[in-house]
């Protein structure tokens, strides 16, 4: 009676433990070098992600810096600051997410945003593997008076390979309702696939379809351009120095139709980031 008085109370203070983590990340972003496909030339970007957490909470808050410049150097570089705050309930078959993403900027276009979130999702455990699945819902509101709605379903499964060996598919869709722009709708999808490896892990991903002022990473990540993101694709390499620290490396290519030019131009952009957590 004794030891299972002790294994149910060292169970519950792991279940308890509150777990810190620190995000640092920064780049690089190159548009275009042709003016009828592209008027900015270059964006660099820095910021820090942290999150306060146990296995049946987690409170996240992210801030981003992005500074853009333009080709017509009599532009006025444009300056961003995204802030985000989410907080997430985990029981033990399904979860409940919320939160805000706060845009401040001098973009005479759209202006200030903000864009609240909220999401639902289950999952089950087959042996060592996981099955998720979910929707998230974003509304996005800018000081310009442009308004959108997104719905984002998603799926994704774990599979343990060996004791080496783990792979994650990650699919989602992303349909938006978006009255305030050329067409009232819009469709794409992401997907990814994230091998593991010992202490490695890869992710090759690439998106489709159309989307225009799109919300990504669960509300972590705002294009609020009025753009049309058309296909993309990417790597992301990571490297656990120890289950609590990985550095990792990451790389995207993003086709577009900017707003007011009709040729499809492209951008590529290069991001370091570094996690530790205690």
């Amino acid at each position: 009676m004794k030891k299972l008085l002790l294994v149910a109370s060292i169970l519950a203070a792991t279940l308890n433990a509150e777990v810190t983590t620190i995000l640092p990340y920064g780049g690089s972003l190159s548009y275009d070098t042709d003016s009828a496909k592209s008027i900015k030339d270059r964006a660099t970007l820095y910021g820090v992600h942290a999150s306060i957490g146990t296995l049946k909470y987690l409170l996240e808050v992210d801030y981003l810096k992005t500074d853009i410049s333009y080709k017509d150097t009599t532009f006025e570089n444009l300056n961003q600051d995204d802030i985000t705050l989410a907080y997430g309930r985990y029981f033990e078959n399904f979860m409940l997410r919320g939160g805000l993403h706060y845009i401040s900027n001098n973009d005479p276009v759209l202006g200030d945003g903000y864009i609240g979130f909220a999401s639902i999702g289950g999952y089950n455990y087959v042996g060592y593997d996981k099955y998720s699945y979910g929707v998230e819902a974003y509304y996005s509101k800018y000081a310009s008076s442009v308004s959108l709605s997104q719905f984002t379903p998603y799926f994704s499964a774990y599979k343990s390979l060996s004791i080496n060996w783990g792979n994650t598919f990650v699919l989602k869709a992303n349909y938006q309702l978006t009255p305030d722009y050329a067409k009232s709708n819009y469709l794409s999808y992401d997907v990814s696939d994230t091998i593991y490896y010992k202490s490695i892990y890869l992710t090759l991903r690439g998106y489709g379809g159309e989307m225009v002022s799109g919300v990504k990473d669960s509300g972590f990540t705002v294009i609020n351009t009025q753009d049309l993101m058309q296909t993309g694709y990417g790597a992301k390499l990571g490297y656990y120095f120890t289950p609590s620290a990985i550095i990792s490396l990451s790389y995207d290519v993003n086709n577009y139709e900017e707003v007011d030019l009709v040729e499809q131009g492209s951008s590529s952009v290069a991001m370091a980031s570094f996690y530790y957590g205690f």
